[in-house]
Formats: C-alpha cells, sequence, structure tokens
C-alpha cells in the first residue's frame, strides 16, 4: 500500500501516462494556501509571516504538478499562487507605496511562474508523446514479430534475450522468455550436423561475442529421438548511430519439410533415370540389329527412318544422364576420376565429334594452344558439349560457333561463343541454375529441361574453377569456364 502510493506520487513513474487530470492541481495549492493562513492568523498571529513560506512552497509545486499533469496542471497551480498572493495584498492593507511593490513583485513572480508551468509542462507532454510513438511502435512490431512464420529471437548487446515469437518457441521447442542467454538457453538439444554443437557456436552467441556468424547455414539437428530437423539460421547485429552495437537479431527457419520433399524428389529422379537406362539400352541394341537387317535389303527410306528414332533414342539417354547427375549432385555422390590429359586435344576432339551433329553450323576452334590440366576427362568433355550444343541450339542455322582455349597464369580458360538470340541481363544470373531455361520474347520454345548449365556449373565448380558468360541481346553469347592449369 505504501508502495502503492509513492509510486502513484511519483512524477517519474507517469512519464508516458497522458491522463492530464487538473483536480490535484487545484486541490493542493489551495489546501496548501489555507493552511499558511491558519498557520500566520491562528498560531504566528503574524498574516506577514507567510510571504517566504508561500515561495517555498508554491514553486515546488509548480514544477510539479507541470511535471505530473502538463502544461494545463502547472498553469493551473502557478494561477492559483499568483491568486493567493493577491489576496494577501489585499487583505494586509499595506500601505499604498508598499502595495504598489508588493504587485510589481507579483507580477514579475506570476510571469516567471506562468513560463516554468509552460515550459515544464511542454517538455512533460513533448515526452509523453514520444513515449507514446515509441510504445505504439513497439507494439506494432511485437504484433508484426508474432505473426511471422519464422523464429525471431532478439539480445540486447549483453546476450540477453528481450524478445522472441511464438514461432521460435515451437522450433527451439522451448519457452521464450527475457533474461535468458543467447546460446546457452536458446539452442536446441541434440546433436547439431552429426556433432555435438557448443552453445558458444550457435549464431546469435557469435554475434554477441563480436564473430561474424555464417548467414543462412542449415543446421541438422538429431534429438534424442533419432527425429532429425533442419534449420536454417542467419543472425546479424543492430547498430546505434555510433556503430555500437546495441541488439543482436536471429531469424530461424524450419525447412524440415522442404529437405523431406527435395529428398523424396531426388530419389525419385535417381530411380526413374536408373529405370529409363535399361530399356533405353535395350532399344538401341534392337534398333542397331534392326538397322543390319534393313542395309542387307538396302531399304534407304526405312534407314533414314531409324536414324531419326536413333537420333530420339540418343537424346532421351541423354536425358536420362542428365537426371542422373542432377540427382547424384544433390546427394554429393557425382564421382569424379581425375588424370593429366591435354586440354586442346579434348576441345579437338570434341568439336569433331560435335561438328557431325551440327553439319548447319560450322563450329571453328579460334586458338587452341597445347595445355595440360589435371581433371576429370569425361566430365570435361561433358561441360564442352552441353556449352556446343546449347551454341547451336539458340543459334540460327549457318551462324557460326567458335571455340577458344587460352592459358591465364595458372588458370586454363575455355570459351564457347555464339551469335544467337543473346541472353537478356535479368537472365543471366539465373541460367546456371537446376531447371531454368531462357526465355525468348517471340514465345520461340527451345527443347530441353534446362539442366545442362547447372551440371556444368557443379562439375566445374568441384573442380576448383569457374564459369560465367557475357551477353547481349540478340548479339549472342559467350560462354567462359575455367580450370586449374598444371605447370608448362
Amino acid at each position: 500500500m505504501y508502495r502503492r502510493i509513492l509510486n502513484h506520487l511519483n512524477p517519474i513513474s507517469h512519464l508516458g501516462d497522458k491522463d492530464y487530470s487538473f483536480h490535484l492541481a487545484l486541490l493542493i495549492p489551495l489546501i496548501t494556501a489555507t493552511i499558511l493562513e491558519v498557520v500566520a492568523n491562528e498560531i504566528l498571529n503574524n498574516p506577514y509571516s507567510v510571504g517566504i513560506f508561500a515561495i517555498i512552497l508554491f514553486i515546488p509545486q509548480i514544477i510539479y504538478f507541470a511535471f505530473r499533469f502538463g502544461i494545463r496542471g502547472g498553469v493551473i497551480t502557478a494561477l492559483i499562487t499568483i491568486f493567493y498572493y493577491s489576496y494577501i495584498v489585499i487583505s494586509r492593507n499595506a500601505p499604498p507605496d508598499e502595495q504598489t511593490s508588493q504587485w510589481r513583485t507579483i507580477s514579475a513572480l506570476g510571469l516567471i511562474y506562468l513560463a516554468i508551468a509552460y515550459v515544464i509542462g511542454w517538455l512533460k507532454e513533448t515526452i509523453d508523446n514520444s513515449l507514446e510513438n515509441e510504445s505504439n511502435e513497439r507494439r506494432r512490431l511485437q504484433a508484426i514479430v508474432e505473426q511471422l512464420p519464422t523464429g525471431i529471437l532478439v539480445t540486447n548487446e549483453k546476450g540477453e534475450v528481450v524478445q522472441g515469437n511464438s514461432q521460435a518457441e515451437k522450433i527451439l521447442g522451448r519457452k521464450i522468455r527475457k533474461g535468458l542467454i543467447a546460446g546457452r538457453d536458446t539452442h536446441p538439444t541434440g546433436r547439431v550436423n552429426g556433432r555435438t554443437i557448443k552453445p558458444t557456436d550457435w549464431p546469435l552467441a557469435q554475434v554477441v561475442a563480436g564473430k561474424k556468424p555464417p548467414q543462412g547455414k542449415i543446421y541438422s539437428i538429431i534429438n534424442e529421438n533419432d527425429k532429425v530437423t533442419y534449420l536454417q539460421i542467419s543472425a546479424t547485429e543492430i547498430k546505434n548511430t555510433k556503430g555500437k552495437m546495441i541488439a543482436a537479431v536471429s531469424i530461424i527457419n524450419d525447412i524440415t519439410e522442404q529437405k523431406e520433399m527435395e529428398t523424396r524428389k531426388d530419389d525419385f529422379i535417381n530411380m526413374a533415370s536408373h529405370e529409363l537406362k535399361t530399356p533405353i539400352t535395350s532399344m538401341k541394341l534392337y534398333l542397331e540389329s534392326l538397322r543390319k537387317n534393313i542395309e542387307r535389303n538396302r531399304n534407304e527410306r526405312a534407314i533414314q527412318v531409324l536414324d531419326k528414332v536413333k537420333q530420339q533414342t540418343d537424346r532421351l539417354q541423354e536425358l536420362a544422364s542428365d537426371l542422373l547427375d542432377v540427382s547424384r549432385l544433390q546427394t554429393g555422390k557425382l564421382s569424379f576420376s581425375k588424370e593429366k590429359f591435354r586440354l586442346d586435344t579434348l576441345i579437338e576432339d570434341t568439336v569433331k565429334e560435335l561438328q557431325d551433329t551440327t553439319k548447319d553450323q560450322p563450329i571453328t576452334i579460334e586458338k587452341n594452344p597445347p595445355l595440360l590440366v589435371f581433371a576429370d576427362k569425361f566430365r570435361i568433355y561433358q561441360v564442352l558439349t552441353n556449352l556446343i550444343t546449347n551454341a547451336s541450339k539458340y543459334s540460327p542455322a549457318g551462324e557460326n560457333i567458335a571455340v577458344s582455349l587460352k592459358r591465364e597464369k595458372d588458370k586454363a580458360i575455355i570459351s564457347v561463343r555464339d551469335f544467337g538470340i543473346g541472353i537478356r541481363k535479368d537472365q543471366q544470373k539465373k541460367i546456371f541454375d537446376r531447371l531454368y531455361q531462357v526465355t525468348d520474347p517471340t514465345e520461340k520454345t527451345f527443347p530441353g529441361l534446362g539442366m545442362g548449365l547447372y551440371i556444368s556449373k557443379q562439375i566445374v565448380i568441384r573442380h576448383k574453377g569457374k564459369i560465367w558468360v557475357e551477353s547481349e541481346k540478340d548479339k549472342g553469347s559467350t560462354f567462359y569456364f575455367s580450370l586449374p592449369a598444371t605447370k608448362r
């Protein structure tokens, strides 16, 4: 009860409270004036003894009520004080000269009191408005954070949790409350990525410690029941205008369902690819046998038809191989068998082989110096084939395709240039994504599933190289990829 009364009287505890009542500001000064009159006339029997006491008692009241109830509270207290001083002058019947002096004093004090009441009251109301706006922003932010499908954790500069939403509690499997220590009290239990992770290794704890954690890193968490949960976590610091860290925030996404869907999809692609390879191989054997029989009878028309069927069968086989490679890349099972070989010789052999399938589009080798690399020969052949066949597919008949090889320091750089439709700027960053195909504004369709460049990029990356494109719309494209070159 005692604390509640003190808290109610304490003006600091009412900052942000815009309940600007004037009853206390009216009542307390009136009671004070009445007490002063009783003391002066009944106890001290000296009506002139209240002057200094009035100043001592009323100035703090003006300041208090201005800070407690704003401009209105301070001005009301100041006016009552002025009225009481005026009453003293009138009721004491002082000589005219003294009254003139007293009225001047009251006028000066009244202006000072009103100025003090207004300034302090204005400061009070300004602070209240700022605190109210801040409180409203905090509530809005809290409502937004609470509705997000993503887990959010916010700590202060010491790493103590100051805010968290229900989604974070659901993902982490624990109650989030203020005062918990980031990492020690907030990271999930169980083995993380196959090992026990220290609380200090958790992204939010790393940020608080001044380290830079990886963004968007995926953690696989295995709990006591061997259930696997995949979490994608990012964390960053929040700085003030002076660059000092004042808070840290972590975003946590549960991507378990997405990972399971990707696994099922990859399993399906892997199974479908394996299942397709067997009938395709059998079809090719039967077609070869049938072609030999037809050649004996010299049926040219039938041979042409069989050649078309063989071409489509080869395409189907390539598609099955690409599907299988994509599946192996996703699961990390694509094997590499590296050896030393002449890259310039591989380019010549690949161009010679593909020229038979692109008779309407000449393939020329502009520059091809002797160059030795240590790589998987078949996989590099696969990259070359993908780039050259793509150049053929997106170029009009009769246009040249140019292949070039050069050495830059310790790198071998291969380029394949065409003069076809080109690639728009907004598509150039996406063409190496899985299942992405370049679109043509003319609505012309091109065959393929958009796996060749994705596979090529992954192969080059596994060889510690880079792959990129330079293109201009309607002026063609040049694809480059680099490989580590061996010493001369």
